[in-house]
C-alpha cells in the first residue's frame, strides 16, 4: 500500500542538509538523493538524522533547461525514517515542504505535483 502524499521521482542530485542533536549542537551532513517529490526526500547519506528530527536542506537541481546553472531547492520538514545499511548505502526519508525564491524553481516544483 502506498502511504505517500505525493509521487516521488528518482533522481540524484546533492543535498546538504542540518538537524539539532540531542545535546542542542548543530550537525551538518550532505548526501545524494535517491527520489524526491513536492512533499517529500530519500536521501542517502552516511550522517543520519534520527526518526522525528526537524531537517533542513538545500538540494541542488541539475539544470533541465540547458543553462549553466543548477536550481536549488531549499526546505525543511521532518525525518520519518532512517536505514543504516551494513553492505550499500544508508539513508534517511523526510516529510518536507519545499521552499523556493526564484520562477525557475517554483515552476519545477509545480511539474513535480
Amino acid at each position: 500500500m502506498e502511504l505517500r502524499k505525493a509521487k516521488r521521482y528518482r533522481l540524484s542530485a546533492p543535498a546538504f542538509y542540518c538537524w539539532e542533536r540531542a545535546d542542542g549542537t548543530l550537525q551538518e551532513a550532505q548526501g545524494i538523493t535517491r527520489d524526491i517529490g513536492s512533499r517529500g526526500v530519500f536521501i542517502l547519506a552516511d550522517a543520519l538524522p534520527p526518526a522525528g528530527a526537524h531537517v533542513e536542506l538545500k538540494v541542488y537541481l541539475p539544470s533541465i533547461s540547458g543553462a549553466p546553472r543548477s536550481v536549488q531547492l531549499n526546505g525543511e520538514g521532518t525525518v520519518l525514517r532512517a536505514s543504516r545499511a551494513e553492505v550499500g548505502r544508508s539513508g534517511f526519508a523526510a516529510d518536507v515542504i519545499f521552499h523556493t525564491e526564484s520562477s525557475d524553481s517554483a515552476t519545477l516544483l509545480g511539474d513535480l505535483q
